[in-house]
């Protein structure tokens, strides 16, 4: 039998798009560098929001922002670039609302 406290402690808070959308925010206004608003975006779960909005109102929107990110991610592209493409693809009005059409 699993011991419940240990279930417990392994499970993660659902990843919140406004806490995202915050971080992003402040790497925008100058107050995060780029790379530390980036790990923010990994441990806030990012890719889980844009694998979640895939089959969503917005594919488009979602396969750009999921592009920028996947670069990063295989280390193709360097932070800078990869943030302002989020930038540039809609990250923070996709974060907004990931479910808007």
């Amino acid at each position: 039998m699993t011991d419940p406290t240990l279930a417990s402690a392994n499970r993660h808070p659902a990843p919140d798009p406004v806490k995202l959308a915050s971080q992003f925010a402040e790497w925008t206004r100058g107050e995060t560098p780029v790379g530390r608003m980036l790990a923010n975006l990994k441990t806030g779960r990012l890719p889980e929001v844009l694998a979640a909005a895939v089959d969503g109102p917005r594919p488009e929107a979602v396969a750009a922002l999921t592009a920028h990110w996947e670069g990063w991610e295989q280390g193709i592209t360097v932070p800078l670039e990869v943030a302002e493409g989020l930038r540039n693809a809609g990250l923070e009005a996709f974060l907004a609302d990931p479910t808007e059409g």
